[in-house]
């Protein structure tokens, strides 16, 4: 079976100016009726050499609002990497598909109706912006 772009989707999100606890999720992209590849990526922002990690969760995760703590158990979600923050701006933003980093290493699929959410390792003080770019991937 193959498949065809369609629907180019955009979304941001992330953890708000202010910062957060560390180790709740926040939503950054959903994925619709269609399987999404995400062909583009950046982020800025958040505390200096901290680790937030970019991951997918399923649609029926609690909420993407910085209210449900990633515990480790059964809540479905997988990590695709993870980033440090405080190092670029929004004039500098920092780049998903870099070769110069432990970023991403090539594109990813997110599936119907699953989620994109970043977290921080240790409670955050700056906010942490990302922004995502991705076409659905339809039957032809």
């Amino acid at each position: 079976m193959y498949y065809c772009y369609g629907q180019l989707r955009t979304s941001k999100g992330g953890i708000p100016a202010g910062g957060s606890d560390q180790q709740v999720a926040w939503g950054v992209f959903t994925a619709g009726e269609n399987p999404c590849e995400i062909i583009a990526g950046q982020y800025r922002s958040g505390d200096l050499n901290e680790d937030y990690t970019v991951a997918i969760v399923p649609p029926d995760f609690p909420t993407l609002d910085g209210t449900t703590l990633i515990t480790g158990g059964n809540q479905g979600v997988m990590a695709l990497f993870t980033v440090k923050g405080g190092k670029q701006t929004s004039t500098i933003p920092g780049i998903f598909y870099s070769g110069l980093t432990n970023n991403a290493q090539g594109k990813f699929i997110i599936p119907p109706y699953h989620n994109v959410v970043v977290w921080c390792e240790t409670a955050s003080a700056a906010d942490f912006k990302v922004y995502f770019m991705g076409m659905d991937l339809v039957k032809p």
